[in-house]
């Protein structure tokens, strides 16, 4: 994973055949809860989607998917486009984001990906695809 503290959302991970399934535990620490929104901290819609979008990484670096012909470069994975978000819930310090990437095909360059997020097994967030750019190892 090309990401790092303080932009990796993922505190553990699971990668399976087509999916891969994460937690990410909001611990209320993180800088940007400061100003999002002030004495009311809540957990931008926009970083549960980049934590999606950071499963879809995991996936295309650590899958034995055979829909995956050559190892992918983890430096040339780029977010294109996300579409169908929904949210459905806030999210505070304290709750734990159960994260799930389906991968729905890979077209190199282009890899597409389905998600959701839930906490406590509510329905909290989807996106009905997020598509990735990426590249082989040279």
């Amino acid at each position: 994973m090309p990401h790092r503290f303080p932009f990796l959302f993922i505190d553990e991970a699971q990668v399976l055949n087509d999916s891969v399934h994460a937690v990410y535990k909001i611990k209320g620490d993180e800088n940007f809860l400061k100003g999002h929104f002030k004495d009311n901290p809540v957990f931008p819609a926009s970083i549960m989607i980049e934590a999606l979008g950071q499963l879809g990484v995991l996936f295309l670096v650590a899958s034995q998917s055979n829909q995956i012909i050559e190892p992918v470069d983890p430096n040339s994975i780029y977010f294109t486009s996300c579409d169908g978000i929904k949210c459905f819930r806030v999210c505070k310090p304290g709750d734990t984001l159960q994260l799930t990437v389906h991968l729905k095909r890979i077209r190199k360059p282009l890899a597409v990906f389905e998600g959701k997020i839930s906490v406590n097994d509510v329905k909290t967030a989807k996106a009905e695809s997020i598509t990735l750019l990426f590249d082989s190892k040279h």
